[in-house]
């Protein structure tokens, strides 16, 4: 052997294995994970009714049930954003933002998403329709588009109180999934603020 051949061997090793180390080393944006906030206010001055409130878990259209962040393209085609999630699949973080929504108003006595965990005078089950951005057209603004369908049934009474559906729609600022997103939240909260208001009222009207 060559002297200098025990040298260059290792040294051509180790130019091999760090070309390795760049092939392997991922491009790939790093995946983004959104939540979504409650916008009303926890208030302590406000007259609670004296009716109690059970939230059952959400139900979500088929198409929807995921974590992916929906976007509906020209020709009502169903696409998801990539490298981007909810926190938690679609359903959960409805009911999470929902149930915080209705006890941060002051306008039950109790609210709960537990079955077992209390007598309820009342129940509401929800059902998400639309929870995703659309562009009707090719390099259009998305609007957030939410649209929340409701029941409200007395346990007490054994009969269903009322039925409304909650919808918004928020143009995106710009065609980027950090507005996307900003868009879609300000949308479910307009939505869920709507839901509290019509709850609030209809089991206000059994209570007296």
């Amino acid at each position: 052997m060559k002297p200098g051949s025990r040298l260059l061997a290792p040294l051509a090793m180790s130019v091999l294995l760090a070309g390795c180390g760049g092939l392997l080393r991922s491009t790939a944006p790093a995946e983004q994970t959104f939540r979504l906030r409650s916008a009303l206010p926890a208030v302590s001055n406000v007259a609670a009714i004296k009716t109690t409130l059970q939230l059952l878990p959400v139900a979500v259209q088929p198409g929807l049930d995921t974590t992916r962040i929906a976007l509906v393209r020209p020709g009502n085609r169903l696409d998801w954003y990539a490298d981007a999630r909810w926190a938690g699949p679609l359903n959960d973080v409805v009911t999470a933002l929902l149930a915080q929504s209705l006890r941060d108003s002051g306008r039950f006595a109790q609210v709960a998403t537990d079955a077992a965990a209390m007598d309820a005078d009342v129940v509401l089950a929800v059902t998400v329709r639309r929870f995703e951005a659309e562009q009707s057209a090719q390099g259009a603004l998305p609007v957030a588009q939410v649209r929340l369908e409701c029941t409200l049934s007395s346990l007490t009474a054994h009969r269903q109180l009322a039925a409304f559906t909650a919808t918004a729609a928020v143009p995106a600022g710009a065609n980027r999934l950090t507005d996307v997103v900003a868009a879609l939240e300000q949308a479910a909260q307009q939505a869920v603020a709507e839901v509290v208001e019509q709850a609030a009222v209809r089991s206000a009207a059994l209570s007296r």
